[in-house]
């Protein structure tokens, strides 16, 4: 497949007026290959935002080089720069940025006669009546937006960037504002859509749920670097780091030592229980690592890891319960009744849900 966008080294670094330096994006490389739905997740301030605005052209990088479908429009040596107004895109930002001022039909046909394409009034208004009806909401043409729902004002902001049929397709936290339930409902919608129309999109998100049900491949990001981009299943099931597994779950994390290297296996030396692990990775006796799992897949039992019960108590209809587990902490969810603190009790973990990490250059373990 072609890539659609690309981009190369980019650094982006901020300067005060004092001099001082905020290095917000390190070097960041992706491509986004034609039709594919690619979504940045990770916390704020990761470098997100700052990514997709230098895609779009509202923000300049540092360094680095930046190509659309095919064209450079961004590059530092030799310095090159197209304007966002003549770069293929089209945007739906947090807030939707939709005049208030003007009716459905009109947000949608001014950006088709001022905007990129500056189509004649009459091409406008076809177009707009047949993007408003495949957003379904062909019906809501003659009111104003001030007079819409959250849910209405998102589809009218995907209307008026998919109307100017855009190589890419970026989308920064567009589903913020919407109530848990639409929410998942325009999830949906817009997956459909960017399928039938076989449009690239970016998706800016810190929700993972968002990043899971809309993504071909998810780019987690962390301290303005690229942590891994792979697709859900991967980032879900093979995380690269602790990190990375704590944007898709909780999970629980125990200091550990490497004993012994085995075929496929691990021995493991917590601080008072060995445990072994299967794994391929590249570890060597002394080696420390973080053994973790995701919380969901943890369980008490009659036999696993000793514990004691730190705190306990209901949330929603199950029971919250804090362990240590030698010098680390773990949180159990289970049902039942709340268990008093000190109770003695056994973590069991299926050998497949163990993830086994590096120590010492992951966010989450420093």
């Amino acid at each position: 497949m072609t890539d659609i966008v690309s981009l190369t080294g980019i650094h982006k670094i901020y300067r005060s007026q004092s001099g001082a330096e905020t290095h917000v994006l390190r070097g960041i490389t992706l491509s986004i290959a034609e039709g594919q739905n690619v979504v940045l997740l990770g916390p704020s301030g990761c470098g997100k935002t700052t990514s997709l605005r230098i895609i779009a052209g509202l923000e300049t990088p540092t360094q680095g080089r930046v190509e659309l479908a095919g064209a450079v429009v961004s590059a530092s040596n030799p310095p090159i720069w197209v304007g966002p107004e003549d770069r293929p895109i089209g945007i739906v930002f947090q807030s939707y940025a939709l005049w208030p001022h003007m009716t459905v039909s009109e947000n949608v046909a001014f950006a088709l006669r001022h905007g990129r394409l500056k189509l004649r009034r009459a091409e406008a208004r076809a177009r707009t009546v047949e993007v408003l009806d495949m957003m379904q909401i062909g019906h809501l043409a003659s009111r104003r937006v001030t007079q819409l729902s959250g849910g209405q004002q998102q589809r009218v902001a995907l209307a008026r960037a998919v109307a100017q049929r855009p190589k890419v397709l970026l989308m920064d936290e567009p589903l913020s504002n919407l109530d848990p339930q639409l929410r998942a409902d325009v999830r949906g919608e817009i997956r459909t859509m960017t399928r039938q129309m076989g449009i690239t999109s970016l998706i800016v998100t810190h929700d993972r749920d968002d990043a899971l049900a809309l993504a071909d491949e998810v780019c987690v990001m962390a301290d303005g670097v690229i942590m891994q981009n792979a697709s859900p299943t991967e980032v879900l099931h093979n995380p690269a780091s602790l990190f990375v597994a704590r944007m898709f779950g909780d999970a629980n994390a125990l200091e550990a030592e490497v004993v012994a290297v085995g075929d496929g296996t691990l021995t493991l030396a917590l601080s008072d229980s060995q445990i072994i692990v299967p794994h391929r990775g590249q570890f060597v006796p002394g080696s420390r690592v973080t053994l973790a799992a995701h919380s969901n897949r943890q369980t008490f039992a009659e036999t696993g890891l000793p514990g004691e019960i730190l705190e306990s108590h209901y949330e929603a209809d199950r029971v919250r319960s804090r362990v240590a587990i030698g010098g680390d902490r773990a949180v159990i969810y289970h049902s039942g009744a709340p268990l008093p603190p000190g109770s003695q009790v056994h973590v069991s973990t299926p050998d497949a849900a163990w993830m086994v990490f590096a120590r010492g250059n992951d966010p989450a373990s420093s």
